[in-house]
């Protein structure tokens, strides 16, 4: 009788060991429940709701560059991003087709990333509006027509290894486009869709955007008529000399302003990536195409060094008049060299100038006159 008695004992020992982990355990949980809904609901309600939303990008509108007249040299045109969401395509061979036939892609292309399991995959950006309002009008499920920009350069080949260009996300590549790249960009916005948990759309709950910030336009002191006369005088003079490349640098010299800056040949900005006439594309290497285009992009006004020969004549013509040693009207007489010492300097005309005045012999680059300034 007392071996049955302590045999119930134990097991209700057990009994009540078990319940009261059970009602720990249960008040942890409760515990742990109030917790996540109350201190953390915040934190897990933006999880859900990213769970369920699709994200896409709107570009921002790029800060115009503008000259210091007020014309405009880099301007924007809307264009479109077409898209597509897998889970949202009802008609997968239609969608192909007709992504296909409007955007001039490959049937193999367009299907590769029609069939990708991905929320989103872009198709193709820098669509021309008429394009993509067509697309948009055939109403196709899961395909997105979304509008943005395109960098456009009203005067096409002027000014272009100053202004540089972008590429195709609206990023600058060279020239001012890059340098200024922080203020021309923007902050780019988003379109937010709901979606149940197959991906698909929710009509009912529709869009929430978050609207881009444009850039910030940039003067210059770029004058567009200065550049466009620079620009003619050298390509001139690149075909009277049957020169490789002119370059032409305008200063204000009383405030260092860049008034026009010419490195011909120049390039179209709005097809950066065409190589020069006469040279085809697939006859070259990707690596030896990336050397062209870099040598057609690069601008020697600023990126090569020379000798200054006959440009520092101005300095010490300059300095002769400051300082008195000089006046315009004093005359010279240039043979076609000077002995300087024990060295005969050599005028760039062999047969001399001949008499001239300071002015002319200014004009005429004369190293008789510069030597003689310096000698003085």
């Amino acid at each position: 009788m007392e071996g049955k008695m302590d045999h119930k004992t134990y097991h209700r020992s057990k009994t009540v060991t078990v319940f009261f982990l059970c009602v720990l355990t249960l008040f942890g949980l409760a515990g742990r429940l109030f917790y996540l809904m109350v201190f953390q609901s915040e934190y897990y309600s933006q999880k859900a709701r990213e769970l369920h939303e699709r994200e896409r990008s709107i570009k921002a509108a790029r800060g115009r560059i503008i000259d210091a007249n007020g014309k405009i040299l880099a301007d924007n045109k809307t264009v479109c991003t077409v898209s597509v969401i897998h889970s949202q395509i009802s008609d997968a061979e239609e969608v192909i087709a007709v992504l296909s036939e409007e955007l001039g892609l490959s049937e193999e292309y367009v299907r590769k990333r029609v069939e990708k399991y991905s929320s989103i995959e872009k198709i193709k950006s820098n669509v021309e509006k008429p394009v993509g309002d067509a697309i948009r009008a055939r109403g196709l499920d899961g395909v997105k027509v979304d509008e943005d920009y395109k960098r456009y350069y009203p005067y096409d080949s002027l000014a272009s290894k100053a202004l540089g260009f972008t590429g195709g996300d609206n990023q600058g590549i060279i020239g001012l486009e890059v340098v200024y790249e922080e203020y021309l960009k923007g902050e780019a916005g988003t379109i937010l869709t709901v979606t149940d948990a197959k991906g698909v759309e929710q009509d009912e709950e529709g869009e929430e955007r978050v609207e881009p910030v444009s850039g910030r336009d940039l003067y210059v002191s770029l004058d567009i008529n200065i550049q466009s006369y620079a620009t003619q005088l050298a390509m001139q003079t690149m075909e009277t000399k049957e020169a490789d490349r002119v370059s032409i640098l305008v200063m204000n010299p009383q405030n260092g302003e860049i008034l026009a800056m010419v490195d011909v040949p120049e390039f179209d900005l709005n097809n950066p990536y065409t190589l020069p006439d006469g040279m085809d594309a697939l006859a070259f290497s990707e690596k030896k195409r990336q050397e062209l285009l870099n040598a057609m992009w690069r601008n020697g006004c600023i990126n090569d060094t020379y000798e200054p020969g006959s440009t520092f004549k101005i300095i010490t013509a300059a300095a002769g008049l400051e300082s008195g040693a000089v006046k315009p009207t004093d005359t010279f007489n240039c043979p076609g060299f000077i002995m300087v010492e024990d060295r005969k300097i050599r005028c760039h005309k062999v047969g001399g100038h001949g008499a001239e005045d300071f002015v002319q012999g200014t004009m005429n680059s004369c190293k008789q006159e510069a030597v003689k300034n310096r000698v003085i």
